[in-house]
This record gives structure tokens, sequence and C-alpha cells, in this order.
């Protein structure tokens, strides 16, 4: 039996192109190893960009308001959420209207840190608007919305079946 690589162009693929779900984690994919190459020398991973963008934007936020908004579990979320408490990115203060819940809150250095991965965010942006014509970003951002809407729905629905 031989170890030899296989030529890509003679593996098939069959049906897979045709499949949404395969193509849509194909450019998941190719968007995040750009972003993370992009990103590195800033230091702030895609997943830390999108709490720090969300943390900044909803001062005081609660980690389950984040856990609900994510859909994760607590304990991933609050690993995420020391991580970048560890690094001074954001604090946690107990929230002044009522002191049982502790609020989320960037830091100097958060904001600066989220100012740049937002520049290199938005440059990826305009790199995948040069393949699209006039009209087709609102197109394919409606588009995965109703993707997401109806999944994210009949994953609820199966969970009350």
């Amino acid at each position: 039996m031989h170890d030899e690589e296989q030529n890509d162009d003679a593996v098939k693929l069959a049906a897979l192109p045709s499949y949404l779900g395969y193509q849509i984690r194909q450019a998941q994919t190719a968007v995040f190893r750009d972003i993370e190459a992009k990103m590195k020398s800033i230091g702030v991973t895609p997943g830390e960009f999108g709490l720090l963008t969300i943390v900044g934007a909803n001062p005081g936020i609660n980690q389950k308001t984040l856990t609900k908004l994510y859909g994760l579990d607590k304990s991933t979320l609050s690993y995420a959420v020391n991580r970048l408490m560890d690094r001074k990115w954001i604090n946690r203060r107990r929230n002044a209207e009522d002191g049982r819940y502790f609020g989320l809150w960037l830091t100097k250095v958060g904001q600066n840190k989220a100012e740049l991965s937002t520049t290199s965010i938005e440059a990826q942006e305009c790199l995948m608007d040069t393949v699209l014509e006039v009209g087709e970003r609102e197109q394919l951002l409606n588009m995965l919305m109703r993707i997401t809407t109806i999944l994210g729905n009949s994953e609820a629905q199966s969970k009350t079946s």
C-alpha cells in the first residue's frame, strides 16, 4: 500500500459542492484562516473580537446574557471572559442598578484591541465585497440570516419534541 499524496484534481467530492452547508463551511473556514492570520500580530482571535465587540457595544452586559446570545454553556463562556480579564481587556464590576449581578466593561487596552481588530475585520469585509456585485452583499447577508433563523428554530423545536 502506498501513502503517496493524491492530486487534488483527482479527488471526487461527489455532491458536496452542491450542498449549502458544505459551501458555508468552506467559506467560514477561509474567512477564519484569513482573519486569524491578519489579527495574529494584534493578539486577538475571531472569538475574542466578537466578545470585545459585544461588550464594547453593551457596557455592563452580564455573562448570563452573553451565554444566551452565543448559545454557549456557562463554563465555556466563563473561560473566555476570564481569559480577557486576565489580559486586562475587560473588567467585571457589580451592576449599579442591581447589586446581585456583575457586568462586563472594556478596559482602555480592550478598547484598543477592539479598534485594531475592527480595522482588520473591515479590511477583510472590503476584500470579500470585491467578488460581489452591487446589492449582493445585502442579499447574501439576508439569506445567511434566514438560514441561521430556520436552523436555530429547528434546533429549538427538536429540543421540545
